[in-house]
Formats: structure tokens, C-alpha cells, sequence
């Protein structure tokens, strides 16, 4: 019967004990959620733009018999003096192209002479940098770098442009 008595005094003090740190006022203080200001640039400032060149790594001429392209970049020289310069910002990516010694440009259409604004859509796989309020494609982006494809005077072979950065 003693046992019995503890036992039950045990469970009984467990239980006040259980309520009494229940306290409902002893809660944790709400701290609100405030969302950063983003600053909006100024016209013409172009906060913390990054800017990387980019040269040819490899041109992939390919074909319906390869597809994945033979690298022609080592048989042709003036495949070296080809840069191509992107600027990417919170307002946008700014690309600006130096053909160097290329005799032909890889876009079907004419592009603006100079920096050319452009748009990187992330939405997309792979991600797609075009010219800004047009569907003008200048280049894919992938891991590995950026990629133009383009096809000159053969309808047979298509070329494709690998960047890296210098």
C-alpha cells in the first residue's frame, strides 16, 4: 500500500508540474517580416554590373552523318581573334561582339553595331540570352559556357560557336 501511495504522489506531482510549464505567457516574441527595399537605378546606372570576355573554344561544324559536330577551331586562324563581351546586371545583360579576322557573322540577321541590350531567360533549359523586346537569339547558356548555332551557305551543315571565358 506505501508503493501504491508514492506511485500515485509520483504521477500526481508529474502532472502539475506538466501544467505549470504551459505557461501561455512565456511565448516567443513575434518579430515581423520586413521584405528588403530593392534600390531602382537611376536611368543610365548600371548598378553592379558583372562583365566577362569570352573567346572561341571550340566550332563544331556539323553534319546529318555527326551531329555532335567535328571541332574545325585549330584548321582556321582567325577563329582566335573572335570576343564576345557580356555584361549582366540587376537592369539586364548587355552583350558586345568583336568579329576580329572572322569573314562572316554567325546570325542570320544583321545586328546592332556596338553593345546590344539584351535579355538571359532563366525559364528556359537551356538558359537563351536574346536581343531585348525581340525573339532574336544571340546565344544559349549552359554550364559549359555560352553556344551559338547558325548555319552559313550549306543546308547541310550547321556550325556552333563554344565560348569560354578568358
Amino acid at each position: 500500500m506505501n508503493m501504491k501511495k508514492y506511485a500515485l504522489l509520483l504521477a500526481a506531482t508529474l502532472l502539475v508540474s506538466a501544467f505549470s510549464a504551459c505557461d501561455e505567457e512565456t511565448t516567443l516574441p513575434y518579430i515581423p517580416y520586413e521584405e528588403d527595399e530593392t534600390e531602382t537605378p537611376t536611368e543610365g546606372e548600371d548598378p553592379e554590373a558583372v562583365t566577362n570576355t569570352y573567346c572561341l573554344k571550340q566550332v563544331l561544324q556539323c553534319s546529318p552523318e555527326n551531329p555532335n559536330g567535328v571541332d574545325i577551331f585549330g584548321k582556321l586562324d582567325f577563329f582566335a581573334t573572335l570576343r564576345m563581351t557580356v555584361s549582366v546586371s540587376a537592369t539586364g545583360a548587355v552583350v558586345e561582339f568583336d568579329n576580329g579576322d572572322v569573314p562572316f557573322l554567325p546570325f542570320a540577321e544583321a545586328l546592332p553595331e556596338g553593345k546590344i541590350e539584351c535579355d538571359l531567360d532563366h525559364n528556359v533549359i537551356p538558359n537563351v540570352l536574346r536581343i531585348r523586346d525581340t525573339e532574336t537569339v544571340i546565344a544559349t547558356f549552359e554550364k559549359d559556357g555560352f553556344t551559338t548555332e547558325f548555319q552559313l551557305d550549306s543546308k547541310l551543315l550547321s556550325y556552333k560557336y563554344k565560348y569560354t571565358k578568358l
